[in-house]
């Protein structure tokens, strides 16, 4: 098959996944099974496809300050969001040494934030025993889920949805209105969104000539990543982020996407239920672990 201009071919993979056939594209194995009229194109048993999606996530969303040290990144945003204000590995690790622990709390706290670690499959398989050890507690959890875009029809856009590939002041004026910011945290959020390297998407649904949903989505490496997906409170229970992201899915099928991923809060229940009738299927999970 071709995409992009780079052939995909059936090779034998290393590990099978229930004796589904696996495609390989470059170095990046990806699974394909249908299921319920979809194909998933990504297995949780194999670290790489989790590894795509962390590089995926990190690039759609960079804290302003970082750190790189011995396959971790340390990331300070002013404490706006848990990704951009944690320690992440960058590769599957194996171990991490008490010294590079005690350097990750002493730069958050030089930081003037609580030391942090974001906790995925990546991450030493002790770690989070050994951060208990230490005094941290898990503050959170979330679920990684992705989709594919075959099959997502070619269709009209939706003339309420307006798209544009910059912020500005409307789109952040809206996206506020809906999930208020604290005005500490905005510098570090402006920063983030306008510091975006790939494909930005921000985009609102409009209704009786006013915002009413919002999400931002950005394009890379073939994906399309979700994030910031919001409705206004006075309109909830209208379906209206189904209505956006449904066009927004379409539009970047339309600009080359195969898959689709976003982060969501493991006891968001509306939303995780919005996600399953969107088509999208759970990959793995993070926790963050923070001291204090």
């Amino acid at each position: 098959r071709q995409r992009f201009g780079t052939a995909v071919k059936v090779v034998s993979a290393p590990r099978p996944w229930h004796g589904v056939p696996v495609f390989q594209h470059g170095s990046m194995f990806a699974c394909c099974f249908a299921a319920g009229g979809y194909r998933f194109m990504l297995s949780p048993d194999r670290i790489d496809d989790i590894a795509l999606l962390e590089d995926l996530s990190m690039t759609a969303w960079p804290a302003p300050r970082r750190i790189i040290h011995r396959g971790w990144a340390l990331y300070f945003a002013a404490g706006h969001t848990g990704r951009a204000n944690s320690a992440n590995a960058m590769v599957a690790m194996n171990a991490i040494d008490d010294a590079s622990i005690d350097m990750v709390e002493a730069e958050y706290r030089r930081q003037g934030l609580p030391p942090q670690f974001r906790l995925t499959p990546l991450s030493p398989p002790d770690l989070r025993d050994r951060l208990a050890g230490r005094g941290y507690r898990i503050a959170s959890e979330s679920r990684v889920l992705f989709r594919s875009l075959d099959g997502v029809a070619a269709v009209a856009p939706d003339a309420a949805v307006r798209v544009q590939d910059r912020l500005d002041q409307a789109w952040m004026d809206a996206y506020r209105r809906m999930v208020p910011v604290p005005e500490a945290e905005m510098p570090a959020l402006l920063s983030i969104l306008n510091g975006i390297a790939v494909r930005p998407r921000f985009a609102t649904l409009w209704q009786d000539g006013q915002p009413v949903a919002a999400c931002l989505s950005v394009l890379d490496r073939g994906w399309a990543g979700f994030y910031k997906v919001a409705c206004r409170p006075d309109r909830r229970g209208q379906g209206l982020p189904r209505r956006l992201m449904t066009d927004m899915l379409a539009r970047a099928a339309g600009e080359g996407a195969v898959g689709a991923y976003l982060q969501v809060g493991a006891d968001n229940a509306p939303a995780l239920a919005l996600y399953d009738r969107l088509g999208f299927r759970h990959l793995y999970d993070y926790a963050y672990a923070k001291l204090g």
